[in-house]
């Protein structure tokens, strides 16, 4: 999958500690700021001055004691010891954080990776209630910003109600943000609209990139983890916005096809991490080069650039072929493909298989065609 960084500011939503205040953790206790440069593997937190005070957000009336959000939502608080990579031998001091989550199917609780990463002692607490429930990490998927967490509790779970999910919202239309914005006590609720629906560097681990739509609801550190809703229905999970003075009323949340993928790949107990191509390419949107490598005019295709030894392509595909479409899903100039009525980067493609499936390639090689299956 074809990675890059962007050269900006943006900070993953989760609340520290209180005395509450902006922080940049890439797990629970502060609220990291990315992508920077490259460092060691693993998630990584960084802790820049903050910039300004967010402002407040919007407040509407949340919904009535019985409704599902206010029996689903949980408060996170984290405390996590956070790895020195380069001095492994240092366990440093204990951070805490306060992050969101909700009910799922199966007595399970949704939230982001970066609110559990690193987590030595969990609690969550249920709306209205006083009580602090210790949890466990079931499964954490640091490549797309997930996590799963339970309670033993016997009756943690009753009359809290699993939220359902639903699909893509159509660009424009009004969407919710739930959580617990700067280390609140109380549900927050925010509203906004969907503005852009497109692929995104995932913060927590700064160098995958995923499905992400970009809302304009007031979401602030506190607010990770917790549902976007739509009708009923969730459609994203909040997860970073960019924070200081970068930019206003710009924040992401995590879409049900990233969603889904996760619980279905977690459902054999063990989580396999997304697939990737290995492979870099280039835009065809050059008519003179379009014409030098034998195409059509008819905006399709992009180029191999080089492919990774010993991954996925390797001897499959090859410098310089041209990838026309992938599963039947022409890919245009720009390395779109159409899915779903939307227009996505071709790696969703691949994004949304699992170990062990393939993909099918029709190709250009030596302005020849062919197909080919990584």
């Amino acid at each position: 999958m074809k990675r890059f960084l962007i050269a900006t500011t943006i900070a993953l939503l989760l609340s520290p500690g209180l005395p509450a205040q902006e922080s940049t953790p890439a797990g629970p206790p502060m609220e990291p700021q990315g992508p920077q440069a490259p460092q060691a593997p693993g998630p990584r937190r960084s802790s820049p001055p903050a910039q300004e005070v967010v402002p407040v957000p919007v407040l509407i009336t949340p919904p009535k004691p019985n409704g599902p959000v206010q029996k689903s939502l949980v408060r996170i608080t984290a405390t996590a010891v956070e790895p020195d990579y380069r001095a492994p031998w240092n366990a440093g001091g204990l951070q805490r954080g306060v992050g969101a989550g909700f009910v799922i199917s199966d007595n399970r609780i949704l939230t982001n990776a970066h609110v559990v990463a690193n987590s030595r002692y969990l609690t969550v607490e249920r709306d209205g209630d006083p009580n602090k429930y210790p949890a466990t990490v079931q499964f954490i998927a640091n490549d797309c910003d997930l996590a799963l967490i339970t309670v033993s509790a016997p009756d943690f779970f009753k009359n809290m109600i699993p939220l359902k999910f639903g699909g893509i919202p159509a660009l424009e239309s009004t969407v919710s943000a739930y959580g617990y914005p700067i280390g609140g006590e109380r549900m927050s609720v925010t509203t906004g609209i969907v503005s852009r629906i497109d692929f995104q560097l995932y913060t927590h681990s700064s160098i995958d990139q995923h499905l992400a739509i970009q809302i304009s609801a007031q979401i602030n550190p506190g607010n990770s983890g917790g549902p976007v809703m739509q009708d009923g229905k969730v459609v994203g999970v909040a997860f970073q916005g960019y924070s200081g003075d970068v930019a206003q009323g710009v924040a992401y949340m995590i879409p049900t096809p990233v969603i889904n993928r996760f619980l279905k790949d977690i459902s054999n107990g063990h989580y396999d991490e997304y697939p990737d191509l290995a492979i870099t390419y280039a835009k065809l949107q050059n008519p003179a080069q379009r014409k030098f490598l034998g195409l059509k005019d008819d905006d399709r295709g992009v180029l191999v650039s080089s492919v990774v030894a010993a991954g996925p392509s390797d001897g499959i595909l090859r410098p310089g072929d041209v990838l026309l479409t992938i599963d039947g899903h022409p890919i245009a100039s720009d390395a779109n493909v159409e899915l779903e009525g939307e227009r996505a980067q071709f790696e969703e493609v691949v994004e949304r298989k699992f170990k062990g499936d393939s993909v099918k390639f029709d190709l250009l090689r030596n302005k020849q065609p062919m197909t080919a299956r990584p």
